[in-house]
C-alpha cells in the first residue's frame, strides 16, 4: 500500500532534514561526528586487545574449527536467545532490550548508509515517502520494546531483587546509559516534530508524537535549545555505549558472543555433550605440574569464559551444592577466576621473571576476594546444572575438575574417604574394596549368562559396573534387567572378573592417573573380545565409555605399546527396555497401580538428553499413574552422588539426597523410578532417612520385569 501519496505532498517532503538543528547536512557536526566515531572505536578497540592479551596467557586449545558450526552456534544462543528464553519474565526482558536495540542499530545503519554514502557520493537521499514511514515506525516501536524492557529490568534489579543477582554501582551504570539513550532518543524525536509543527506524516512515530504534544506548549526557542541539549546526550550516550561493549558489565555484548563462537562443539551433541578433557598419557612422562593451581594454567578459552559471565546467576539458581547451602557458588567460582585473572596476568606480562610475581593464590583454604576454596570445587556433583543453564556456555565443570586434579596428583590432597576410594581401585579394581575376582558372583546361574572368556558370541556385552557387581540392592537391579533381556531372546555376556571400574569416579574425583589405567583395562579387554556393543544400567559408566573412552582411545597406548580401540557402540538399559517395548519382544500386562515419578539422572539426562525413553517404559506399564516433579528433563534436581561425590561424606549444609527425595514427596508420588545405580541408593537413603513411609524407590528394570508377561 502507499501511504505516502494519501498525504497529498511530494515524497520527496515526506522525509526529515539530517542533523536537524545541529547544523543540518553542511553544518559542523555532519563531518565532526568521525572524531566521536574513531574515539570510541579505538577505545574498544583497545579494550579487545588488552583482554586478548591476556587471554593468550593461557594455554593454548582449539577452538577455531569449523567455522560453519560456529556460526550456526552464535545465530542459536546469541541471535534466537535459545537459553535466555528458558525463563520467562528474564527471558523476555533480555529479549525486548537485546532485539529492541537490534532493530534500533538497524534503523542506526540504514540512515548512515544514506547519509555517509549514497548521498555523499551519489546524491540519493532514499529515506523519503513510504520507506520513511516505515522506517520511522519501527524505530519508534524498537525504541519502546527497549524502554518496556529496562522498565522490567530495574522492577528486577531494584524491587523484586532475586537473591542471585548481585547488584554492583556498573550495572546501574549500564541501565542508566541505556534508559538515556533511549529516552533522549524519544525527546530529541518529539521536539523535532513540536518544532516542525506536527507533520501528518509523523503519526509514524507515535510515540515521539505522542510525546510532542505536552511539549508543543515550549516556545520553539525554547523546544530549540532543549533539543540540542537532548541531541547532545543522547549522541554522547551512544559512543559511550559503543566504547564501552568491549568493558565490564557492557562487554558482555561482545564478550559473551565471542565465548559462543569459541564454544565447545562437542556440547552441541548427546554423542560428546560435556565430555572432559583427557590428559594425554605421553604428558604424563615430562609434565612437571598437572591440573591447575595458577590461573595462566586454564586455556585461553576458560580464562575468556571467565570475562563473558555477565553474573546473571542462572547456574547459582541451579546449582545443587548451592540450593544445599554448600560453599560453591558457580557464578562465585568464574568471578573470583577472572578477579585473579585481572590482578596476576598484567604482572605476568610486565615482569622480567614470572617467577617473582606474587599475587592472591588461585586456589586458598580460607575465603579470600579472587580465591577458590578446595570446599567450594570438591563440593561440585558434576552435574552440569550450570552449564546447561548458562546462556553464554560458560563450561564451569572442567574448572573445578583441573583444581582437583593439581589437589590429587601434585598435592595428594584429597578427603581420607577419597584416598580409600583411588586404592580400592588401585588394588581391586573396584571402589568398594571387595575383591576383584568376586566380581561376577552375584550372577544368578538359571539366567544362563557367561563370561566372554566363556563365550563370546553375544548380541552385547553387559558392563555390569562397580554399583551392580558388589552392592546387594543394585544386584536385584541387574537381575531384574537380565532377565527381560533373556525373555527377548537377547543374548548378552559379562566380563566377570576381567572388568574392571569404568574409571568415573577417578577421573571426576582428580585422579586421571588411576583413570588411564582402569580406561586401558576395559579397552584391551573390548578389543581382545571384539566387543561392538555395549550396554551399561549405570549411567556414569554409560556416559564415560561412550566419550571420554573414545578420547582416551584416540592418544592412549596399549600394555604392548600399540595403539588403542574404541570401537564399540554403547547403550544405556532404558533405551533397550524401551526398544524391546515397542518392538513388542516384551509385553508389559501386570499393572502396578501406584502413581509414579522419574528421577532424570544426570548423566543420562543432561549430559546424554536420554529424557523420552524412560517415560516411555513407565507410559507403557498398566495402572501407572505417571507425575514429574517440578524439576525435571533439563532441569532435573542432582541426587548427590555424582562427580565422585558418592564416595565422599557430605559435611556441609543440608544433604543434597533428602533435598531431592522431598522433590519427589512433594508430588504426591507412592514410587520413585530411577535408572542409575547411584541414583538408587542416594534416594532410597532419602527416604530413609526422611522417614517417609508411603514411598518406596525401585529401578526402572524392576518396574519393567514385575509388569512383564513372564
Amino acid at each position: 500500500m502507499k501511504f505516502a501519496e494519501s498525504y497529498g505532498v511530494p515524497l520527496a517532503d515526506i522525509s526529515r532534514e539530517s542533523f536537524f538543528n545541529i547544523g543540518g547536512s553542511h553544518g559542523f557536526m555532519r563531518w565532526g561526528i568521525y572524531i566521536f566515531v574513531f574515539i570510541a572505536f579505538f577505545y574498544l578497540a583497545y579494550t579487545i586487545v588488552k583482554r586478548v592479551l591476556i587471554w593468550r596467557k593461557g594455554k593454548g586449545e582449539l577452538r577455531t574449527d569449523f567455522p560453519e558450526k560456529r556460526i550456526l552456534a552464535v545465530i542459536k544462543y546469541v541471535i534466537f536467545q535459545a537459553k535466555i528464553l528458558k525463563e520467562s519474565y528474564a527471558g523476555i526482558m533480555h529479549a525486548a532490550i537485546f532485539f529492541g536495540f537490534a532493530a534500533l542499530f538497524v534503523v542506526t545503519l540504514i540512515i548512515m548508509a544514506q547519509d555517509d554514502f549514497f548521498e555523499l557520493f551519489f546524491h540519493n537521499h532514499f529515506i523519503k515517502g513510504n520507506f520513511y514511514l516505515v522506517w520511522s515506525l519501527v524505530g519508534d516501536l524498537a525504541g519502546m520494546v527497549v524502554f518496556i524492557g529496562l522498565i522490567m529490568a530495574s522492577y528486577r534489579r531494584y524491587i523484586t531483587k532475586p537473591t542471585r543477582l548481585d547488584t554492583k554501582p556498573i550495572d546501574t551504570f549500564a541501565l542508566a546509559l541505556i534508559f538515556i539513550i533511549t529516552v533522549t532518543g524519544f525527546t530529541s524525536e518529539a521536539m523535532r516534530i513540536a518544532i516542525s509543527n506536527f507533520p501528518a506524516w509523523e503519526v509514524w512515530s507515535p510515540f515521539g508524537y505522542a510525546l510532542a504534544v505536552p511539549l508543543s506548549f515550549f516556545s520553539e526557542g525554547s523546544l530549540r535549545v532543549m533539543h540540542q541539549l537532548s541531541w547532545w546526550i543522547h549522541f554522547l550516550g551512544a559512543f559511550i555505549f559503543i566504547g564501552l561493549v568491549g568493558s565490564d558489565k557492557l562487554g558482555h555484548i561482545m564478550i559473551s558472543s565471542l565465548n559462543v563462537y569459541y564454544g565447545n562443539l562437542d556440547n552441541e551433541t548427546p554423542a560428546a555433550k560435556y565430555a572432559l578433557n583427557v590428559i594425554d598419557p605421553a604428558i604424563f612422562e615430562v609434565a612437571e605440574t598437572f591440573g591447575v593451581s595458577k590461573v595462566e594454567e586454564y586455556t585461553w578459552k576458560q580464562l575468556m569464559d571467565s570475562d563473558a559471565c555477565t553474573r546473571c546467576g542462572r547456574c547459582q539458581d541451579n546449582c545443587p551444592a548451592w540450593l544445599t547451602e554448600k560453599p560453591l557458588s558457580p557464578k562465585k567460582l568464574v568471578n573470583d577466576i577472572q578477579d585473579n585473572m585481572d590482578e596476576r596476568i598484567p604482572a605476568l606480562m610486565l615482569a622480567d621473571d614470572p617467577s617473582t610475581v606474587e599475587s592472591t593464590p588461585l586456589i586458598n583454604e580460607t575465603l579470600q576476594h579472587g580465591s577458590v576454596m578446595p570446599d567450594e570445587f570438591w563440593s561440585c556433583t558434576n552435574c552440569a546444572a550450570c552449564m546447561e543453564a548458562c546462556p553464554v556456555n560458560i563450561e564451569h565443570v572442567q574448572k573445578m575438575i583441573d583444581m582437583r586434579r593439581y589437589k590429587v596428583l601434585m598435592e595428594g590432597d584429597m578427603a581420607p574417604e577419597l584416598q580409600t576410594t583411588f586404592t580400592n581401585l588401585e588394588n581391586n579394581f573396584n571402589p568398594y574394596g571387595f575383591a576383584f575376582a568376586e566380581r561376577g558372583a552375584w550372577l544368578p546361574a538359571d539366567l544362563g549368562v557367561k563370561t566372554l572368556a566363556e563365550d563370546p558370541d553375544v548380541d552385547y556385552l553387559y558392563f555390569v559396573g562397580s554399583a551392580a557387581s558388589y552392592d546387594k540392592r543394585n544386584q536385584k537391579v541387574a537381575t531384574a534387567f537380565l532377565k527381560i533381556l533373556q525373555k527377548a531372546g537377547v543374548k548378552v555376556g559379562i566380563l566377570g572378573a576381567e572388568e574392571a571400574d569404568s574409571g568415573d569416579a577417578a577421573m571426576r574425583g582428580g585422579n586421571e592417573y588411576l583413570f588411564h589405567a582402569l580406561v586401558t583395562q576395559n579397552l584391551e579387554n573390548f578389543k581382545a573380545y571384539g566387543v561392538k556393543k555395549i550396554i551399561c544400567t549405570c549411567p556414569h559408566d554409560y556416559n564415560v565409555i561412550k566419550k571420554e573412552y573414545k578420547k582416551f582411545a584416540a592418544m592412549g597406548k596399549n600394555a604392548e605399546g600399540g595403539p588403542l580401540e574404541h570401537n564399540v557402540e554403547v547403550f544405556h538399559h532404558t533405551q533397550i527396555i524401551s526398544d524391546l517395548i515397542t518392538g513388542g519382544a516384551i509385553k508389559l500386562v501386570n499393572p502396578l497401580n501406584e502413581t509414579v515419578t522419574y528421577h532424570d539422572s544426570c548423566f543420562l539426562g543432561r549430559y546424554n538428553e536420554i529424557y523420552d525413553a524412560p517415560r516411555h517404559i513407565l507410559r507403557a506399564i498398566p495402572g501407572v499413574k505417571y507425575v514429574e516433579m517440578s524439576r525435571h528433563h533439563d532441569t532435573s534436581f542432582c541426587c548427590g552422588a555424582g562427580g565422585a561425590r558418592m564416595f565422599l561424606e557430605e559435611h556441609l549444609g543440608t544433604r543434597v539426597n533428602q533435598f531431592r527425595t522431598k522433590d519427589a514427596q512433594s508430588t504426591g508420588a507412592t514410587r520413585i523410578c530411577t535408572a542409575c545405580p547411584f541414583c538408587m541408593t542416594m534416594l532410597s537413603d532419602g527416604i530413609t532417612e526422611l522417614d517417609i513411609q508411603n514411598m518406596q524407590n525401585f529401578d526402572i528394570a524392576e518396574y519393567v520385569f514385575n509388569a512383564m508377561e513372564k
